[in-house]
């Protein structure tokens, strides 16, 4: 697989897009793996610092709505 920057041999992939980095152009960004809400009616979060983020996409804060999925 090649860098979707350099095409030069990627090292990682993307934990929120898949697109496929090399070692300098990979990134870093915090990634929610599970959130919950408390008994209190606190919302937390389980977060890995430092997932490899390819640098171009976007993940939202906000979920999506997806309609007509029946």
């Amino acid at each position: 697989m090649e860098c979707w920057h350099c095409e030069r041999p990627a090292h990682a992939t993307c934990k929120f897009c898949g697109r496929a980095v090399c070692k300098t152009h990979a990134q870093e960004k915090p990634y929610i793996i599970h959130s919950y809400r408390t008994t209190t009616g606190v919302y937390k979060a389980f977060v890995v610092a430092g997932a490899v983020w390819c640098g171009i996409c976007t993940p939202q804060q906000d979920p999506v709505t997806l309609k007509d999925l029946e």
